[in-house]
């Protein structure tokens, strides 16, 4: 059963009858008649019969994929809500590792197309008392999502560091912009105390020419870093 709120194939279809029939007889009546103008009014009717039919089917097109979409949400998860926490970590609101990891692979082409650079920082309180704040990851949420820009992203891998993408920002831009996230974090989870992180940056294109290169890299510079 068709859905109510589709509209009708039939009359797209019905318009494209109508075109080529309009188009047969007028070629017919400009070959077979000396005088050419009802060949040329026929090819005109058949030019604005085109045009209904192309017009009807952009909305027939339209209007199943807006219905179609909502369907697909529902088997990525049951409802909108399952298919937003398949993307969403539920306590930061942050992108799923996963999804992060898209993100970057994504950045890190672009960077090469376009012969830019970017950053990947990873940063982690010294200490474990943090970690014993049941509040801590949503906390660290809220903190990245009100800091970053939308070009950036950031989310908690699944060792609970935080990873944080600076696009198109590399160098002394690249720790000046951690430096800044790292106030920002001190200020909304440890009321605004100095306290001590450890940090690890890399940048495209000197430590990595991939998504995968680069997180290598940085777990070995926060490896040197433990040690220290």
């Amino acid at each position: 059963m068709q859905s109510p709120g589709l509209p009708s194939p039939a009359l797209a279809r019905l318009a494209w009858v109508a075109t080529f029939v309009a188009l047969v007889i007028s070629g017919v009546l400009l070959v077979t008649l000396e005088d050419h103008t009802y060949g040329g009014i026929g090819l005109v009717v058949s030019l604005c019969l085109a045009g209904a039919f192309v017009v009807l089917e952009l909305r027939f097109v339209y209007a199943l994929g807006r219905s179609q979409a909502p369907a697909a949400v529902v088997e990525h998860g049951g409802s909108a809500e399952g298919f937003l926490e398949s993307l969403l970590d539920p306590e930061t609101a942050l992108p799923r590792f996963w999804l992060f990891l898209a993100r970057l692979t994504d950045e890190v082409q672009r960077a090469r197309r376009h012969n830019r650079v970017l950053t990947l920082s990873a940063l982690e309180p010294d200490g474990f008392a943090a970690f014993l704040d049941d509040a801590f990851r949503g906390k660290t949420g809220r903190a990245v999502r009100g800091y970053l820009r939308t070009s950036d992203c950031a989310t908690v891998d699944p060792s609970g560091r935080l990873l944080v993408l600076f696009a198109e920002t590399a160098g002394s831009g690249g720790e000046a912009a951690a430096r800044r996230l790292v106030k920002r974090l001190n200020s909304e989870l440890f009321e605004g105390k100095a306290h001590p992180w450890r940090a690890a940056m890399v940048f495209y294109p000197q430590d990595g020419a991939s998504a995968e290169d680069l997180l290598q890299k940085l777990h070995e510079v926060l490896a040197q870093r433990h040690a220290a």
